[in-house]
């Protein structure tokens, strides 16, 4: 496809561009992870702290229907699944049938998607009136892609080509038995692929769901640039209020948990297939009886009616308000430590879901902070081999910051090390200053014993890369949502601060 752009906000009123200029609507949004309910979220402004609720299905089908025309169509950037208990109960069969309501025009499956087994995700999926794509994830058994890698459809006569990209590392975000006998194939060969499918339609566009995030997805645009026109973008959870524009193609994403609705305005020109103008939009879907679809809401209410009494249930108070990221993932660290008599634990970032404002801990709240049921599992290792695994994941978390924009760090605890981020780039060996395990410099010879989740267990050279030896790790079947739950109710009252347990010197 030719594309010449002409970057200007336009004004979606009567046109004077020529006959072949269609105007077509993208509504969009991505990592919904089952936030079927509204949910609480905080805003300061002035030095004031605004509380209100945002999103829930029903609120987020109400903005999609509010901004819908006869032009429009709606993308699902992937990751419907996993982040509430409802997810998990019904292994996503909950959000097919929600999704059955708001019919997305084409879905992308994200990582998440395949948390309950791929044949869970396959079942799930021959209720589903929607179309999935996924197109580089191949059934090795049967020589087929898993999900369609191409789909099509004419919205006010422009010929819409669609593509689908599930993550490229998915052997490494999901747990290795939900993808047996799956393969991904080459994103550069399953792209040339599709392309060429999609031009043999004469497309007037085409368009990318990807769920690889905006890093990936701008490195995928600057290379297919001449014919994918807009990228459709997850997994990262950021919310993009402007386009981002690479070589001329548009890339857009909503955040998460529904709370923003992403509205994509473009004019075609289909004699050229071009983009001519384009207008962006993201629209906070703030609760409003007026909004929230009351179908919908009746839908979710009654599938949370079984579980809502325990849900509810008050099992501690915190304080002060937890960052998933700060003090809330160190919280959850010690209290792996503390329950398993381990030396220390090691807690990938990623599996702690949600931050919580400062007020009652319920048990619904630790379902959706930790969602994946994933066990607790011991690991046995020597000083220096925790030496090396340390220094490994500082390594690797910064060449995976320099590659994607974005790693999924160990959030640790009974660890302290001062390292130089300097010398680490610079190639030097030395660059771990200090380590200590429980206050006490690391005996070389000594057996530590390292508590973590099985996902982490089973990923070691994702967070440590290339090791001298092989980790084996002891299972527990210990569920770490359980753990978390009665370590918050021992505690009672809860206020801990994030503490510096990675300090880099420099």
């Amino acid at each position: 496809m030719r594309k010449i752009f002409l970057f200007v906000l336009f004004l979606l009123a009567g046109s004077s561009l020529a006959q072949e200029v269609k105007d077509l609507r993208i509504l969009h949004w991505n990592d919904f992870h089952s936030r079927n309910m509204p949910y609480e979220v905080s805003k300061k402004k002035d030095g004031e702290t605004t509380r209100y609720f945002v999103g829930g299905a029903a609120g987020l089908y109400g903005y999609i229907k509010q901004n819908m025309n006869i032009n429009a169509i709606k993308l699902h950037g992937g990751d419907e699944y996993q982040g509430t208990p409802i997810s998990s109960i019904t292994n996503g069969f909950s959000q097919i049938q929600l999704l059955n309501v708001i019919k997305p025009d084409f879905m992308v499956l994200g990582n998440h998607d395949f948390d309950y087994g791929y044949w869970m995700l396959d079942s799930a999926l021959n209720i589903a009136q929607f179309n999935t794509l996924g197109g580089n994830v191949l059934r090795e058994n049967i020589n087929k892609p898993f999900a369609s890698l191409t789909g099509f459809k004419v919205v006010n006569d422009i010929k819409i080509g669609f593509l689908g990209l599930s993550p490229e590392e998915l052997p490494t975000l999901t747990l290795p038995k939900n993808l047996s006998g799956l393969r991904i194939l080459n994103t550069d060969s399953v792209l040339t692929e599709g392309i060429a499918a999609l031009k043999s339609f004469e497309c007037d566009l085409i368009v990318l769901v990807s769920h690889n995030g905006i890093e990936y997805d701008s490195i995928i645009a600057s290379k297919f640039h001449k014919d994918i026109d807009v990228i459709v973008s997850g997994h990262d959870h950021k919310p993009l209020f402007k386009t981002k524009v690479v070589n001329g193609t548009l890339i857009v994403e909503s955040g998460s948990g529904g709370r923003y609705l992403g509205i994509l305005d473009v004019q075609v020109d289909t004699g050229k297939d071009t983009i001519v103008m384009y207008k962006r939009e993201l629209i906070e879907t703030v609760l409003d009886e007026n909004i929230t679809d009351k179908d919908m809401q009746k839908m979710v209410e009654k599938m949370e009616e079984g579980i809502k009494p325990e849900l509810q249930k008050i099992i501690g108070k915190l304080e002060i308000d937890w960052d998933k990221d700060k003090n809330l993932g160190q919280w959850e660290a010690d209290a792996f430590r503390k329950k398993t008599y381990s030396d220390i634990a090691f807690l990938n970032s990623g599996g702690v879901r949600k931050n919580l404002l400062a007020g009652n801990i319920t048990v619904g709240d630790i379902w959706e902070i930790n969602p994946f049921g994933n066990t607790i599992n011991l690991i046995k290792v020597k000083g220096s081999f925790l030496k090396e695994m340390t220094a490994n994941h500082l390594k690797k978390a910064q060449e995976d910051y320099e590659k994607t924009g974005y790693y999924d760090y160990l959030i640790v605890s009974g660890l302290y090390v001062e390292y130089s981020g300097k010398d680490m780039m610079d190639g030097k060996n030395d660059y771990i200053k200090t380590i200590k395990a429980d206050g006490n410099e690391i005996d070389d010879e000594r057996i530590y014993v390292i508590a973590t989740n099985n996902y982490t267990a089973t990923q070691i050279n994702k967070y440590f890369g290339n090791l001298s030896e092989q980790v084996t790790a002891e299972e527990t079947n210990i569920i770490d949502r359980d753990l978390i739950i009665e370590a918050v109710k021992e505690a009672g009252i809860i206020n801990n601060s994030y503490e510096a347990r990675f300090l880099n010197i420099d």
